[in-house]
């Protein structure tokens, strides 16, 4: 940038030069006054550096303004970081990935969990998903209703502070190179996240009262960005989201419901 600034400058500086000798033989010859003509001229080229100088000087600090607020960007990247890495941060992570990978064995949970998403039209707990919680939390099999319900509360309230952190991770996308060299383990939380993101947009677009009711923009928008971000191929919720979920490796694993 500075030395497009300079380069600039240095062609108005030289256009000024060769236009100076010019006007001065022009001015002698015709017009009959060098002297005038000479602080005429003069003048003019300290007009022009002058207006070069604060084009110059305006360049500058647009720049350094950018820059600015890019490492301001990269620095909140990396206190998001810290944040995702701590010891305080890693119960809500390990909460919300077990409501996601109680989604991936049973779709119905899975429209449960992402229905409590929206104030209106929320699902009832599925009475199977009790037996989906008891297979990664045994000591649950003999928990009341009451008991299990606030476990599951607990967790769900810990999968929505999981979606905002990815959502401002997302805000930060002007500092994408960094993004991209810290582990957020995005590769883990994407499959299961995009089960959430068609499950929510298929809420939302087959409810009129859901749409006229929610204006939080929808976990698809999230997962769009950094996945542009960490290069991968961009999905649209529908039978794109389907043929990846059932493609990937991972979910297959972890027993994907065949629903989906």
């Amino acid at each position: 940038m500075k030395k497009r600034v300079l380069l600039i400058a240095s062609v108005i500086l030289l256009c000024w030069v060769m236009i100076f000798p010019m006007s001065l033989l022009f001015s002698r010859y015709s017009i009959g006054e060098p002297t005038i003509s000479f602080y005429n001229i003069f003048n003019v080229l300290v007009s022009a550096l002058a207006f070069a100088g604060l084009v110059t000087t305006l360049v500058l600090q647009i720049e350094q303004t950018r820059r600015s607020n890019i490492d301001s960007i990269e620095r909140s990247v990396f206190e998001l970081f810290n944040t995702f890495t701590s010891d305080s941060f890693q119960a809500v992570k390990n909460d919300a990935f077990l409501c996601l990978l109680i989604a991936v064995r049973h779709k119905p949970y899975g429209m449960f969990l992402t229905s409590r998403l929206f104030p209106v039209g929320r699902l009832p707990f599925p009475e199977k998903a009790r037996q989906i919680y008891t297979q990664f939390r045994p000591e649950l099999a003999t928990a009341s209703d009451k008991e299990l319900a606030d476990v599951d509360r607990a967790a769900r309230l810990h999968l929505d502070n999981i979606l905002n952190f990815f959502s401002m991770l997302a805000q930060r996308q002007a500092a994408h190179s960094v993004i991209k060299q810290v582990n957020f383990a995005y590769d883990w939380w994407r499959p299961t996240l995009w089960i959430i993101a068609q499950l929510q947009y298929e809420i939302w677009t087959g409810s009129e009262t859901v749409r006229q009711s929610c204006r939080t923009p929808l976990l698809r928008e999230t997962l769009k960005t950094l996945d542009d971000i960490y290069g991968y191929e961009p999905l649209e919720p529908g039978p794109a989201v389907y043929a990846y979920l059932r493609s990937h490796p991972w979910l297959r694993e972890e027993k994907l419901d065949s629903a989906y």
